[in-house]
This record gives structure tokens, C-alpha cells and sequence, in this order.
């Protein structure tokens, strides 16, 4: 992959993503390589409180039902968004790209 581990693509990555993203017009301002580029962080950012959720011991996670916490899991959760707390929104629903990252 080009981006490598990290998932850091160079700059002509992000130019010829934009450039594709011409080629299928939507909604909002044309597609920059800034904005591909900002739009791909934010995923990422996003991405990696999932992976984070999922992966905690004693959590469990669905793109349904988010971590699905129940009275027993929430001191767990409690403490969990106090070290992550970007993860506050999955407490009840899933988020919705997290098969396609």
C-alpha cells in the first residue's frame, strides 16, 4: 500500500485522489487534495476510537449497537471515556464506515 502501516500517504497520493473524485460529482465543494486529505484523517481518527472500543477488554462493540453498555459494563464504560473520550458517541449506536476502513 502506499501509505504504508501508518496509512500516511504522500501529497501526489492525495492529488490523484482528488483528481478521481472529480470524475464522480456530489454534493459540497469540488475535492482538493487538502480536503481528500483532511476527510481521511478525520476517518482515520474516527477509525481508530472504533478499533479502540472494539478491542477493550471487557467491552464489546457492533455497528448496531455501538459498545451496547449495560449495567454492568458501566463503570468499565465510565472509565473507558474518561481515557478516550472520543468515544463517548459509541456508546449506543455503531458508526457506520467501520467495515469499509
Amino acid at each position: 500500500s502506499q501509505g504504508g502501516d501508518d496509512m500516511n500517504f504522500d501529497h501526489t497520493f492525495w492529488v490523484a485522489a482528488a483528481a478521481e473524485m472529480e470524475k464522480h460529482p456530489c454534493s459540497g465543494a469540488s475535492k482538493t487534495a487538502a480536503a481528500c486529505q483532511s476527510k481521511w484523517g478525520r476517518l482515520r481518527g474516527t477509525f481508530n476510537v472504533v478499533d479502540k472500543v472494539a478491542n477493550a477488554s471487557g467491552l464489546s462493540y457492533s455497528m448496531e449497537h455501538g459498545a451496547s453498555i449495560t449495567p454492568e459494563s458501566e463503570n468499565m464504560w465510565t472509565d473507558f471515556v474518561k481515557k478516550n473520550p472520543k468515544a463517548k458517541g459509541l456508546r449506543d449506536k455503531g458508526w457506520k464506515h467501520t467495515l469499509g476502513m
